[in-house]
């Protein structure tokens, strides 16, 4: 489908025509922090904003219940947990996190053994991507394999002032914009150009940083003082892997007793201490230095030789939400000398220390 054009009186008609026929969550800001919320006819989001917290969420749930369980005089009954039914849409959602979906399908989809709950909800949430017109001080796409205006999702739109250039990239693209076709008009060669020179615009704004390869990152597992001294401030809270939306570890725990109850799956963080604690007590990483090295190695080395891409899409939350000020982009600069053989002075090859960590979007 060719790209079109929609108003700015004309987009809050097609939000509201949405939330119509089904749920609609966009970018709100609230008094503390800016998130996704569910919008009713009405409601304006903020589409100006990149969220404090991802929309992870709204697909692969911080809790939720997978089963119960019953023993009866036939032996344990066992009934899954029902997804909740109907179709959603996540509207104004930034290319970064668009993406995030495309990496942990990898792991929850695209794999022998599904995820059915993710896999499902998924598979009836479209996914709106509204092109960033800017870009934080803390953001880095383009040195992951993303960009500021990458078509990923279902639709793809970006604000051209006052007017919005649309794109359909999948059937349920083209079926969401059928459906309110009154409310576009044919797009021009002026505004492809014009998306093009604000694209080109944002990208010139991000550092271009040297991300060293999976091999020769895995060369860095056993030099200790590397790790420790790159991660002697972290805390292990964990915020950086709860707002990241790549992240996508999880623990899962019984309520109930022998006779009855419930399992549920929650998030979990390889940052915390008991992630890894084995039965008997034995925690193969009891120091927070091999957590680090297994959060960083995991997004730039294993998953990509597992996976083919880089675990992270660049959004900056981690570096914005770390209560010590930690920023990924100082491990992929002392990664990337480190595996030169380059002897390292960790104060002066720390490129982000006292810079600002908010986001200058408003």
């Amino acid at each position: 489908m060719a790209a079109k054009i929609i108003s700015s009186d004309n987009l809050q008609t097609w939000i509201d025509k949405l939330t119509a026929t089904c749920e609609v969550y966009a970018p709100s800001q609230g008094k503390e922090v800016s998130l996704f919320k569910q919008v009713k006819e009405g409601d304006k989001p903020a589409l100006n904003i990149l969220t404090d917290i991802p929309p992870k969420g709204l697909i692969f749930k911080q809790v939720e219940k997978i089963l119960s369980y019953r023993k009866n005089e036939d032996g344990i009954e066992i009934k899954q947990a029902e997804i909740e039914p109907g179709r959603k849409v996540i509207f104004g959602i930034r290319p970064c996190d668009a993406r995030s979906f495309t990496l942990t399908d990898k792991v929850f989809v695209h794999s022998d053994m599904p995820e059915t709950h993710y896999a499902k909800r998924r598979q009836q949430t479209a996914l709106i991507t509204l092109a960033c017109n800017d870009a934080c001080r803390t953001c880095f796409c383009t040195s992951v394999g993303g960009s500021p205006a990458e078509k990923v999702g279902d639709v793809w739109m970006m604000d051209l002032g006052g007017r919005y250039l649309v794109e359909a990239l999948t059937p349920v693209g083209e079926e969401i914009i059928r459906a309110n076709d009154d409310l576009f008009s044919k797009s021009s060669p002026e505004d492809e150009a014009e998306s093009l020179r604000i694209t080109e615009r944002v990208a010139s704004k991000m550092p271009v940083l040297e991300i060293a390869s999976a091999k020769l990152l895995d060369e860095l597992f056993t030099n200790e003082e590397f790790w420790i001294r790159l991660s002697e401030k972290c805390l292990s809270c964990g915020a950086c892997t709860f707002l990241c939306p790549t992240c996508y570890c999880f623990d899962v725990r019984d309520q109930g007793n022998a006779n009855s109850g419930d399992r549920y799956r929650g998030w979990d963080s390889c940052m915390f201490y008991q992630y890894n604690r084995a039965a008997g007590g034995h925690n193969p990483r009891e120091q927070h230095w091999k957590r680090m090295r297994q959060r960083m190695l995991h997004k730039f080395s294993y998953f990509v030789t597992q996976y083919g891409d880089i675990d992270c899409v660049g959004c900056g939350r981690c570096i914005r939400s770390c209560p010590v000020s930690y920023d990924l982009r100082d491990f992929l600069a002392t990664s990337a000398v480190a595996v030169a053989g380059v002897d390292m002075d960790f104060v002066g090859e720390l490129p982000s220390e006292g810079q600002p960590r908010t986001c200058d979007i408003k």
